[in-house]
């Protein structure tokens, strides 16, 4: 299930709990495409603190719209992904290196309120001459 989270105009920002469906991609895919729509520059929050796994159609979803992206992967700026599970942890990192134009970073449970701020922190850096 995704649950959409209050976020900034510049952030896409998510709960991910039970299982992942196909389906649930009817949300996350228009919340993403929306926040690229009226910004250059976007975050994206996952909260995957209660997430167990997804189904094949969910993987192939989520496959496909990377790869309609690649193209715009550096319009992604952050990426913080709030979990305690390992293989999680270990995806996150390797997205990390896969991804140089985004910088990802893992959270854990508890600590929604800083990932937010550092998802958002890109706006300040780009205002500041960074990034």
């Amino acid at each position: 299930m995704i649950e959409t989270l209050p976020a900034p105009e510049f952030v896409a920002a998510f709960r991910i709990s039970g299982t992942l469906h196909s389906a649930d991609y009817d949300v996350l895919i228009p919340a993403i495409e929306s926040k690229l729509e009226y910004n250059e520059h976007i975050g994206v929050l996952a909260d995957m603190t209660d997430f167990d796994h997804m189904t094949a159609g969910a993987l192939l979803r989520d496959l496909a719209y990377a790869m309609s992206k690649l193209g715009e992967y550096h319009r992604f700026r952050r990426a913080a992904v709030i979990a305690d599970k390992r293989w999680i942890e270990t995806t996150t990192k390797l997205a990390g290196k896969l991804f140089p134009n985004t910088e990802a970073r893992l959270f854990h449970a508890g600590e929604l309120e800083e990932a937010m701020r550092w998802v958002a922190g890109f706006r300040s850096d780009l205002i500041n001459g960074g990034l």
